[in-house]
């Protein structure tokens, strides 16, 4: 068993090769840090919804999908511009209708990776499904919410708005 005292010695080793890090990729790892909790209580939102709409509601389940997963993406959004990305200039509805535009691309993934699940490898579960689907979503979804969605310097379409409204 890993004693408190070899915890606490990890913890701190790591503490001092993050400090070593760029700031920049420290500021991304903080960020990346902090999606994995936002991310995590989005998750299990979007998954709580998905078991309802399916258990109660006898929803076919590519269709609960896609509720479950922008009620997910909407907790995601509060919580992503409350805890995790600051918004310099970017008002709260233009990173809203971005962070929608970018979550598309998880939408995509978790409905792919659910029906591939579900109708060719033939899982059972629709939870365990579900749940893999969401984990496949994560990083994407990250990736397009940080460089995307909370950028300043990226316009509504991603270009470089420094550059081309200068």
């Amino acid at each position: 068993m890993i004693s408190l005292e070899l915890l606490f010695k990890m913890a701190f080793s790591t503490l001092k090769v993050f400090q070593k890090l760029p700031e920049k990729t420290r500021d991304t790892l903080g960020q990346l840090y902090k999606y994995c909790f936002v991310g995590g209580i989005a998750a299990v939102v979007d998954i709580a919804f998905f078991v309802f709409l399916v258990n109660q509601f006898s929803m076919d389940y590519r269709l609960a999908v896609f509720f479950s997963f922008s009620l997910g993406a909407l907790t995601n959004f509060v919580m992503c511009n409350a805890f995790v990305f600051e918004r310099k200039s970017l008002s709260v509805l233009r990173a809203w209708v971005r962070h929608y535009m970018s979550t598309f691309g998880g939408l995509l993934v978790n409905e792919v990776v659910i029906i591939f699940l579900v109708e060719v490898m033939y899982f059972q579960s629709l939870l365990s499904a579900k749940i893999i689907a969401t984990l496949c979503a994560f990083m994407v979804n990250f990736f397009f919410v940080k460089y995307y969605a909370f950028n300043d310097k990226v316009g509504l379409m991603g270009k470089n708005y420094n550059k081309t409204h200068k």
